[in-house]
């Protein structure tokens, strides 16, 4: 009753329970579909004696290379116990895992501009493959130190190397992480050069317009005895100075580097 709640259980954790006469698996398969949008399969595996039971969350062809190994007969698979079966169903999960993680490792690299939504659409990808892997690796020593007969000294190389596959999924997926880090902090330093670029030439106009509202502001006073107000070339002069002064502003900015 406990098995059959686990199969039909969604995401469950994943798990791998061993008793006397019949082994569950109990994980989680990551790959991209036909639109490059990541899936996340949920796969039971019951062995018992001979005899090897799956169940996947869909109709999906999670198993199809499992499917050409059996009508290959690769490996004489027909003729050996559960354990090379159970290994060829593994190892199909496992590299769409590996597939999947490279996949998300590749983008990540591709990317350089416009990456916010990119970063997070891969983020999400990311932590999806990670949920998936690492549970599988914690369990998958179980299976090296199984003793009910279902994995024969013959076939454990290959679990062994199904081991090794599941730790450079691990390793992809902290590369992985690694690169996010390294965009998001690339992507705010870029969101803080440009701000401070935005201010810097918001800057440059306040500076170059202070000294002429200043004059503006004098020349607008409504006092009754101003000179300038009587002169004949005064509009002329006070456009003169003003434009002296927003020019020598801007030059003085330049000479110090300041933009």
């Amino acid at each position: 009753n406990l098995d059959a709640k686990d199969i039909l259980t969604p995401q469950h954790v994943v798990k791998i329970e061993e008793y006397d006469k019949h082994m569950l698996i109990v994980l989680n398969s990551s790959y991209y579909d036909t639109n490059m949008e990541i899936n996340s399969e949920h796969i039971s595996i019951l062995i018992t004696g001979n005899v090897v039971i799956s169940f996947t969350e869909s109709n999906n062809p999670v198993f199809e290379k499992a499917y050409k190994a059996i009508e290959s007969d690769m490996l004489n698979i027909r003729r050996k116990n559960s354990g090379l079966l159970l290994a060829f169903l593994l190892n199909t999960i496992i590299a769409n895992l590996v597939e999947s993680a490279s996949k998300v490792e590749e983008m990540l690299e591709d990317i350089e501009g416009n990456m916010g939504l990119l970063i997070q659409q891969r983020r999400k990808e990311y932590m999806v493959i990670r949920k998936n892997s690492q549970p599988l690796k914690e369990q998958f020593a179980k299976l090296l130190r199984t003793e009910n007969g279902i994995i024969s000294s013959d076939i454990l190389p290959i679990y062994n190397d199904l081991s090794d596959q599941l730790q450079f999924i691990i390793q992809t997926t902290e590369s992985c992480r690694e690169i996010i880090s390294s965009l998001v902090d690339l992507y705010i330093s870029n969101n803080d050069l440009r701000m401070n670029a935005i201010m810097k030439r918001l800057t440059i106009v306040s500076t170059i317009f202070i000294p002429l509202t200043f004059l503006a502001g004098i020349w607008g006073m409504n006092f009754k005895m101003m000179p300038e107000l009587d002169w004949q070339y005064g509009y002329g002069i006070a456009w003169s100075l003003m434009l002296l002064t927003a020019i020598s502003t801007w030059l003085y900015m330049r000479k110090k580097d300041w933009f």
